[in-house]
């Protein structure tokens, strides 16, 4: 067999390979412990790790004005370890069983994992399960906490791009508790007390409603003894507040925010009209048309044939678990700024207006399909993966489903879907920049506490 010859069936051989999606990796298997705690299982024998991930859906954030911050610091101290332990006697546990752990919050999710190797998952399991109900909750570490996070928010306040978007965020999340957890406000990290968390806990800790997802070489009869001992001793139920809805809104306005900067920032976007379903995939396809990689067209405008940056971000935002905001971002030359936010301007009016080609269709659906497959292969990514679609209340075949799902998305659905969900026009935006001359700006300010008279 002559060499290009051999060459061209290994080239064969290995596009098969590309093309067969990673099928053990989505199926999903409902389970239930012996004491009764419901969990998914994802069974991946080949793999080195065992995770397993777990989240509680939480209004705490969005619903109690004051406390927003109340989840964050929460899971933050209970991470410092269980009592009678330190952080770094803890720490070195978790090394010498070669395990991570993690406990975090959003505005409407408490989340945690544990990933560990299969022979050590029963003994991280047992740490983890010390932490979530024995935490040491310490008063000092709460101070301290919670004081590194409000200077960490202040210090951010100075840098021109945190400016620009905790700005578009005022504009366009209403007055309360999600716009103070958006802009990340430094007075909610002051009014977080003990009392606070320990109420926190047993409220949102429990056992009740718990959404559990486990993957990786272990079998379901093994993880439900894990499950079972790792939520043993909270608490079956709690009482959370009532949830409450962003207020979202589309000013349409250019607020100028003047100050000296190297680069001027800009921030654009607005609210989207749309419900988060299995059929997200075809609205993040028209957000990738429009900006998040070398061959969208913002960065063309913006980069190749306009020369003022060296990238533009296009992405959807979670307001919530069910709302999103589109957000444009970008660093751009000041002498060019002006013309960076007019062609951003004409490329989405030009995208509604024309709608994405089937050129670019047929690109970002590969992309989009190769990124999916990457996501199956380890079973951390397969059990965050699978844990968002049940927060969601995805089907179960969502993940084995989502190929043949983006391969029929045509030309007709995503713009028709693009035009249903995209804010309208004129997108809301911010400049940080040396000077508003030229701008044509609704608004002109030169601190973001003068932002209220632009309304």
């Amino acid at each position: 067999m002559n060499c290009v010859r051999r060459f061209a069936l290994l080239f064969a051989a290995a596009a098969i390979l590309i093309q067969s999606p990673p099928t053990s990796a989505q199926i999903i298997t409902h389970e239930r412990t012996p004491a009764g705690l419901a969990f998914r299982h994802v069974h991946m024998p080949e793999e080195h790790a065992q995770a397993l991930y777990f989240a509680w859906k939480d209004t705490t954030a969005g619903s109690i004005a004051g406390k927003e911050a109340l989840p964050t610091l929460a899971t933050a101290l209970i991470l410092e370890g269980p009592r009678g332990m330190s952080r770094s006697a803890m720490i070195e546990d978790l090394r010498d069983l070669r395990a991570t752990v993690n406990l975090g919050a959003t505005v409407d999710v408490t989340q945690g994992h544990l990933v560990a190797p299969p022979e050590k998952f029963a003994d991280a399991g047992r740490l983890l399960a010390r932490t979530l109900a024995e935490p040491a909750l310490s008063t000092d570490r709460l101070a301290d906490i919670a004081k590194s996070r409000a200077v960490s928010s202040r210090q951010a306040e100075g840098n021109p791009e945190s400016q620009a978007q905790r700005l578009l965020a005022r504009l366009m999340i209403g007055e309360g508790s999600y716009r103070s957890y958006a802009t990340t406000a430094p007075a909610i990290f002051e009014r977080v007390t003990m009392d606070d968390i320990d109420r926190w806990r047993k409220d949102v800790l429990v056992r009740e409603g718990i959404i559990v997802v486990a993957a990786g070489p272990l079998g379901a009869t093994e993880i439900a003894r894990t499950v079972d001992r790792l939520f043993a001793d909270l608490p079956q139920a709690g009482k959370l507040p009532p949830p409450a809805k962003p207020i979202l809104q589309a000013p349409g306005k250019l607020v100028v925010l003047e100050r000296p900067v190297v680069q001027t920032i800009i921030a654009a976007g607005g609210p989207m009209a749309l419900a988060v379903t299995p059929d997200l995939a075809r609205t993040q396809l028209a957000v990738a048309a429009l900006g998040g990689n070398p061959s969208a067209r913002l960065w063309k405008a913006v980069r190749e044939r306009l020369g003022a940056a060296y990238g533009v971000s296009t992405s959807l935002q979670p307001v919530d678990l069910e709302t999103r905001t589109l957000v444009i971002r970008t660093a751009v030359a000041n002498e060019k700024a002006k013309g960076a936010l007019a062609a951003i301007r004409e490329e989405y009016a030009r995208l509604i207006a024309e709608g994405v080609t089937d050129e670019e269709l047929e690109a970002l659906k590969r992309l989009f399909v190769t990124s999916h497959r990457d996501r199956l292969r380890r079973a951390p990514s397969v059990a965050a993966n699978v844990l968002t679609q049940v927060l969601h209340d995805f089907p179960d075949e969502y993940l084995a489903s989502y190929e043949s799902r983006v391969g029929r998305y045509d030309r007709t659905a995503v713009n028709t879907d693009m035009r249903a969900t995209f804010p309208k026009q004129p997108l809301t935006a911010v400049a940080v920049a040396p000077s508003a001359d030229g701008f044509a700006a609704d608004c002109v300010i030169r601190s973001p506490d003068e932002l209220a008279r632009c309304d």
